[in-house]
């Protein structure tokens, strides 16, 4: 959902600095400087006139793909520019998958925590121990 300022993302940003990515996927700046060089193709922050880096959702999408497979693959940088340039477009589509089961699973992890609101208000249990009731 778009905020007032036309940003895209939850926290009100459209755009997030190097800093604030670093921290996003802990890691430090210095490595996000490094993979940016590593994967010039794939990594491509825009940069202010003050020559900062900002981030985009894109690039954060890419640089959460370049960590899945250099930190949680296990890929040396060599494996994973390989990766990334016979299938790159399998590695984006995978990458977007993973993101929206992410998405999904938060969503369904707040209805779980609702029920158990709910549930806890009520405070007490049916007798004969039945949580749902289709009522007609």
């Amino acid at each position: 959902m778009k905020s007032s300022n036309g940003s895209d993302s939850a926290d009100g940003k459209k755009y997030l600095s190097i800093g604030e990515v670093a921290a996003k996927f802990k890691v430090s700046v210095e490595l996000l400087r490094k993979w940016e060089k590593d994967f010039p193709r794939v990594l491509r922050p825009k940069r202010t006139s003050g020559d900062s880096r900002l981030y985009d959702q894109r690039q954060q999408n890419n640089v959460a793909m370049i960590y899945r497979l250099l930190r949680v693959e296990g890929l040396s940088v060599a494996g994973a520019k390989k990766r990334l340039s016979n299938k790159q477009s399998d590695e984006e589509v995978r990458q977007e998958v993973i993101l929206k089961l992410s998405s999904i699973r938060s969503k369904l992890m707040s209805v779980v925590e609702e029920i158990e609101k709910i549930e806890n208000k009520s405070n007490t249990m049916p007798a004969d121990g039945i949580v749902w009731q289709n009522k007609q």
